[in-house]
């Protein structure tokens, strides 16, 4: 089916089922034939209560199965005109053709193309990721449709999806999860809030935009792409650590941050001037090694309570620590002001 759908008939608003399992169909199939009033899963969609005037029927609320490679379990779906359910599993024409699933959308695992249709929320978690680098999924396209809310996790990595947009989505519970892809481009729309943490790392990103989100619950996974802009927009809290390391920055900004609940590793890019902006605690480690910088100037940082890791920039003459951190790693060709005793490990001076 096309996105372009549309929903059928919602008569009635108690539509509901306590699980779906859809299987074993191409997005392109068409809808098996519904000549036969009587095709059901586990238990009946309604049950008929006869008197001498009227007939009443209800929506049952036992388990309904449906499974996308059986007809008869379709065509009964399709008759009970069902419109919220509990779970998909793997998708076909009727899973895009809901308005809510209160659980899981898991995808099945040689699915490549992705459409949420007329679903406007997602209760639970999408999980649509492969295994692992050397053994990933053939996704490659996701289409959120209507989609507004995901109440669980975003779970599509190891995929090879390479363009990402969020579309109408407003707001994740839980994380969002993206790695290891082939992303060139990420549209977060008007995403403003995720619970969790976000990873986009591992991907050929060169830019990064966040838009409207303002919080991101957990960490932030940036790290192993080939990115040289990055813009944090209205994001003020990261409730873990930010993962920058292996991009090709020179430099940054961090915007409206004022807090991060974690480490900062900003190591190996190429980065020559960093702007804390309105940072005030870093919650962890500062690592800013292997770098090209020539001058640190933390701004309204006033707490570090980790390490500050600054050796191997070779133009780094000195740094003034402003009293903050546990210890700091220097190379010896760089001056300490108002610094903190060494770390003990190597390489520090």
């Amino acid at each position: 089916m096309t996105e372009f759908e549309t929903h059928p008939s919602t008569a009635t608003t108690d539509r509901q089922c306590a699980a779906l399992t859809i299987c074993g169909m191409t997005e392109f199939e068409t809808h098996p034939s519904t000549a036969t009033t009587d095709r059901q899963c586990q238990s009946p969609f309604t049950t008929n209560t006869s008197t001498t005037t009227t007939t009443t029927t209800t929506t049952a609320t036992d388990e309904i199965i449906l499974d996308c490679a059986d007809p008869t379990s379709r065509a009964s779906f399709t008759d009970n005109d069902i419109s919220e359910v509990a779970r998909v599993d793997n998708c076909c024409d009727e899973f895009s053709s809901l308005i809510r699933v209160s659980g899981d959308v898991n995808v099945r695992s040689d699915e490549t193309m992705l459409y949420f249709g007329t679903i406007r929320e997602v209760g639970g978690n999408i999980n649509g990721g492969g295994l692992s680098t050397g053994n990933r999924g053939p996704l490659q396209v996701v289409n959120f449709g209507q989609v507004k809310r995901v109440g669980g996790n975003m779970e599509l990595r190891f995929n090879h999806i390479t363009v990402m947009d969020f579309g109408a989505i407003t707001q994740i519970d839980g994380g969002l999860f993206l790695s290891n892809n082939d992303l060139t481009s990420v549209n977060f729309g008007i995403i403003r809030h995720i619970g969790g943490g976000l990873s986009v790392d591992n991907n050929a990103l060169t830019n990064a935009d966040f838009g409207t989100i303002t919080v991101i619950g957990s960490s932030l996974w940036l790290q192993d792409n080939a990115l040289t802009s990055i813009d944090f927009a209205a994001i003020a809290h990261i409730g873990g650590s930010l993962f920058l390391y292996n991009n090709a920055l020179i430099s940054i900004a961090f915007g409206d941050i004022t807090h991060i609940v974690g480490n900062v590793f900003l190591y190996n890019n190429a980065l020559t001037s960093i702007d804390f902006a309105a940072i005030g605690h870093i919650l962890g480690s500062l690592s800013l090694y292997n770098n090209d910088l020539t001058c640190v100037d933390f701004g309204a940082v006033t707490h570090i309570s980790g390490e500050l890791r600054v050796y191997n920039n070779p133009s780094l003459s000195s740094i003034d620590c402003s009293n903050l951190g546990s210890c700091l790693c220097r190379s010896a060709s760089t001056n300490p002001i108002n610094c903190p005793s060494p770390c003990e490990d190597s390489p520090c001076a």
